[in-house]
């Protein structure tokens, strides 16, 4: 034999007088806080991307114009 008896569950006699209460309709905010807070949160990236979005200029890819001389012929090549 196991350690719960083969009955059926009854109702425990404190609480048989309880009632659930209708839930009531969420309120505005708790309807649409995720809409309120996905807007602000767009604005706000927006304004930190246009106020900070401020990239370092790009760098030419063309070499920079030098004055070179040239060597004296016959002169021998060192490395």
């Amino acid at each position: 034999m196991g350690m719960f008896k083969d009955a059926p569950p009854s109702e425990h006699p404190d609480f048989t007088q309880l009632r659930f209460m209708a839930a009531g309709t969420p309120s505005w905010w708790k309807r649409n806080r995720h809409k309120a807070l996905g807007v602000a949160g767009l604005l706000a990236g927006f304004w930190l991307a246009n106020h900070y979005g401020t990239a370092a200029p790009a760098a030419s890819c063309t070499p920079a114009a030098t004055t070179t001389t040239p060597a004296p012929q016959g002169a021998a090549v060192t490395r």
